[in-house]
């Protein structure tokens, strides 16, 4: 996994890159782990310093990393929203556990609904009512497939 972001502080141009596990600020390598600010479920942030402000670099699962300097995003200009899920997702995700007493495919299933509930969840940009009918459907999809393959299998 490579991104690239030119950033300008103090008249000053940034090439920031990021390589793996490591960032390179005008060609120097900076260890993530030693910047490690909080591990969520989704993501991780980490706090470096970028010429003479602090860059947070979030790492998303499943989605690519954004670099924000002064609640900024790096990439697009726009403002940058913390990630944090609501309370009322956590409901779904519950639901979706109960799927892992359904051996293998429903631990499958369980995982996928899981990740897509944390992501249907935290996505700002989307109306909660349509987050919420999301999340509603891809439990009734779960439970739906679930019920189907055991249903073939049983040879009802």
């Amino acid at each position: 996994m490579s991104k690239k972001w030119n950033v300008k502080i103090d008249e000053k141009m940034y090439d920031v890159e990021l390589k793996g596990r490591k960032l390179l600020i005008n060609g120097d390598t900076l260890k993530l782990s030693q910047y490690r600010k909080k591990t969520g479920m989704t993501h991780e942030e980490y706090e470096v310093p970028i010429g003479s402000k602090k860059a947070l670099l979030v790492m998303k699962n499943l989605s690519a990393p954004v670099l924000a300097i002064d609640n900024r995003d790096c990439a697009t200009g726009e403002e940058y929203v913390p990630i944090k899920m609501p309370a009322w997702s956590y409901v779904f995700v519950v639901l979706h556990c109960l799927n892992f007493f359904n051996g293998a495919i429903g631990a499958l299933l369980a995982i996928i609904g899981i990740a897509l509930t944390t992501s249907i969840s935290c996505n700002r940009k989307m109306n909660v009512a349509a987050r919420v009918l999301l999340n509603i459907g891809v439990v009734v999809i779960s439970v739906i497939v679930v019920f189907g393959i055991a249903f073939l299998i049983a040879g009802i």
